[in-house]
């Protein structure tokens, strides 16, 4: 099978469910994954043949899984992430591109915060006096350890947790492999729904990314969210979208040192009542101009 044809097999068999821009993005990163050949050959070589019966057997087989509706990261079994791997599956969330800007948001902004730790070498413990330990991080909800694992990446001297009511997506938390210069992110199972687990440390910076999507808003979205990714990290009863965010803001008021940091994602229809939830938070878009985020 030639490049090109491979490419067009894929715009053909995957037409009920993506466009066709999308479907060919799709071609791509089936043959960069499975065979290292680099998008822009289909300009330069598209007759070209592809390599061996067996890498032509496994992109089959991929293309079989991505008929049924079953997501390209499920199927290849990571995705990319603030330029880290991380490995997803059935019963974890797969992050979004909104996600990565909260991230990016909380690493400018702590950049710029002189008080925040930055370079490597801290031992990871505590000091004598338990409210000058190092600096802590939470990821409430943390789903892939995403957020907990690019925030402990960029800053080796924090201590991060993150957590999580679902086991499978622990699973995959504890698992992932980010290459870290301090401490890996600690994982631990809590309901956020429920008071704070005892023992936590007050935290310089929680950040969050909750189910938000209300039930009314299933019938917009796609099949190979709506019958793959787990629901309960999705959405929210339409008569409570805010029942994450007011629990959040329980936790903050339990464990966020009167000078940190909140990071909220956040659903662009309630973001004036979500901000209002947090004393002080201001209301951002995100790169299309949406309201996504709350941050104070």
């Amino acid at each position: 099978m030639t490049l090109a044809g491979f490419v067009r097999q894929c715009i053909d068999r995957l037409s009920a469910l993506y466009p066709e821009p999308e479907s060919k993005a799709i071609a791509f990163r089936l043959l960069e994954h499975f065979t290292e050949i680099p998008s822009y050959k289909y300009i330069s070589d598209p007759d070209s043949v592809l390599p061996g019966s067996d890498r032509t057997s496994e992109m089959s087989s991929a293309l079989d899984e991505l008929v049924t509706g079953r997501p390209l990261q499920y199927v290849l079994g990571f995705t990319e992430f603030c330029g880290h791997r991380f490995k997803v599956g059935e019963g974890c969330l797969i992050p979004r591109p909104e996600t990565e800007e909260l991230v990016s948001r909380i690493i400018d902004d702590l950049y710029a915060d002189e008080d925040v730790p930055v370079m490597p070498g801290s031992t990871g413990h505590l000091s004598d006096d338990e409210e000058d330990g190092p600096f802590s991080i939470l990821d409430i909800c943390t789903g892939s350890g995403c957020i907990a694992w690019s925030l402990a990446a960029e800053f080796p001297e924090a201590m991060v947790y993150g957590c999580d009511l679902s086991e499978a997506a622990l699973r995959y938390a504890c698992k992932q492999r980010v290459k870290l210069r301090g401490a890996k992110p600690i994982f631990f199972s809590a309901d956020v729904l429920a008071e704070p687990p005892a023992g936590l440390p007050k935290f310089d910076v929680i950040v969050s990314n909750p189910p938000y999507i209300c039930d009314s808003e299933r019938a917009a979205m796609r099949p190979n969210v709506l019958d793959f990714e787990p629901a309960e990290a999705l959405f929210v009863p339409d008569d409570d979208p805010l029942k994450f965010y007011r629990a959040i803001a329980r936790w903050a008021d339990a464990l966020l040192r009167p000078d940190g940091h909140l990071y909220l994602e956040i659903n662009e229809r309630f973001g004036p009542e979500v901000a209002a939830l947090f004393p002080g938070a201001r209301l951002l878009p995100d790169i299309s101009g949406r309201d996504r985020f709350v941050v104070r």
